[in-house]
């Protein structure tokens, strides 16, 4: 029997309203939890897959209804978005070193699948803490065959026209872009790298990716 099912949009103002809302929606199977609640969201799960744990965020809850109980299970659905993405539209056979723009939330799936295919990984911040690096730091080390991931908001929206600082000097066809950013898109990053003959592609495909493994989690009995 064919079945109906809808995705709506949710927007809430801080992370405990989603509580009511799975008492209110007593139909919703899961939802898909976005910035700046990825983190947040890990107090109010029951239990984490694997790859949430190794990841320390969550995008994605599949709500558990039996016997008159909510439980509420943690999904990282980005990192499989990731990965399918990188290794299909990318050549990671050539990185000799990748670095991550942005310390958030996401930043931490992207360097959890890096290091499952042992690519060295740095992750480079505005105000680096702990292991992190600056952008100067970045720029002056930087060489041939670099990844560069773009898991910051710069490019989205309102900052549309601006870019992460990456030294444009320095990039040839040896560099990869992958930019999280799926709208707009292109992004200003990808199309100054290209211009420098760099590969950059956009987000569009991993959100595509996760998309379909978050389905596939709400639909598992």
């Amino acid at each position: 029997m064919e079945e109906n099912f809808v995705f709506n949009l949710y927007e809430i103002k801080q992370i405990e309203e989603v509580l009511d809302l799975i008492k209110k929606e007593e139909n919703l199977n899961g939802f898909c939890v976005t910035m700046p609640y990825k983190e947040k969201i890990l107090s109010h799960l029951d239990t984490l897959s694997p790859t949430a744990k190794e990841c320390r965020n969550v995008n994605c809850v599949k709500i558990i209804r039996q016997n008159n109980t909510i439980k509420l299970k943690g999904y990282n659905t980005d990192a499989f978005g990731f990965e399918h993405s990188l290794l299909n539209q990318l050549n990671i056979s050539k990185i000799k070193q990748a670095y991550i723009l942005g310390s958030g939330g996401v930043s931490k799936t992207i360097s959890f699948v890096l290091s499952k295919h042992k690519i060295p990984t740095k992750t480079v911040s505005r105000n680096p803490q702990d292991e992190q690096i600056s952008y100067k730091t970045m720029n002056e080390e930087y060489q041939d065959n670099t990844l560069f991931i773009n898991a910051s908001p710069v490019g989205m929206h309102s900052l549309k026209d601006k870019m992460p600082d990456i030294d444009l000097t320095k990039l040839n066809s040896t560099h990869q872009i992958f930019d999280l950013i799926y709208n707009p898109s292109p992004t200003l990053l990808m199309k100054k790298a290209k211009e420098k003959g760099a590969t950059a592609i956009d987000g569009a495909k991993m959100l595509y990716y996760q998309a379909e493994k978050a389905w596939e989690i709400w639909q598992s009995k």
